[in-house]
């Protein structure tokens, strides 16, 4: 009998985050209004431990501060492009975590940003160096590469936060 209950508790403990995040991905919002992404042309840096990066921009256009956090992001099924074989992402969920740029050590380190009317952070995503830079230009600019997901807080005139799970697809 306990052998049976250990057998239960442990399908249902490995079960329960997959299910959390499949129910958090499908009631994710698409609309992140003010807010800009901008996909830039990928790099190459020589001297890096990832030798291909594709940086995206986020810009506030908004009246007033936005916080980021939780970011990941997740490749597209079938895409023409792969991760960098050294970043390694959450296991089984396919899901990479992405810092955030810091100004203070010039390093993308941070879990989150607070980002006041007209900043920009801007976080990367490792694809695989063997892509041809033709093919990583195509999936970018067919939007064909995978989505971004993060939590945005926005305060409200009365200054309460409102806070909300969004994706972008990039």
């Amino acid at each position: 009998m306990e052998n049976l209950l250990f057998t239960v508790m442990g399908v249902l403990l490995g079960w329960i985050p997959s299910a959390y995040f499949w129910v958090r991905d499908k009631f994710t919002s698409t609309g992140a209004p003010g807010i800009t992404f901008v996909v830039r042309p990928h790099v190459r840096p020589a001297d890096a431990k990832f030798q291909c990066k594709i940086l995206v921009d986020i810009t506030n256009r908004r009246s007033g501060p936005v916080r980021i956090a939780a970011a990941y992001f997740v490749f597209n099924k079938g895409a023409p492009l792969r991760p960098d074989p050294k970043w390694s992402g959450e296991y089984r969920t396919e899901r990479f975590l992405l810092p955030f740029f810091s100004l203070k050590t010039g390093t993308h380190e941070l879990p989150d940003v607070y980002l006041r009317p007209g900043e920009t952070t801007n976080i990367w995503i490792a694809v695989d160096p063997e892509h041809a830079n033709k093919d990583i230009e195509q999936a970018r600019e067919g939007k064909n590469i995978g989505r971004l997901y993060f939590q945005m807080t926005r305060w409200t005139g009365s200054g309460s936060s409102k806070t909300r799970w969004v994706y972008r697809k990039l």
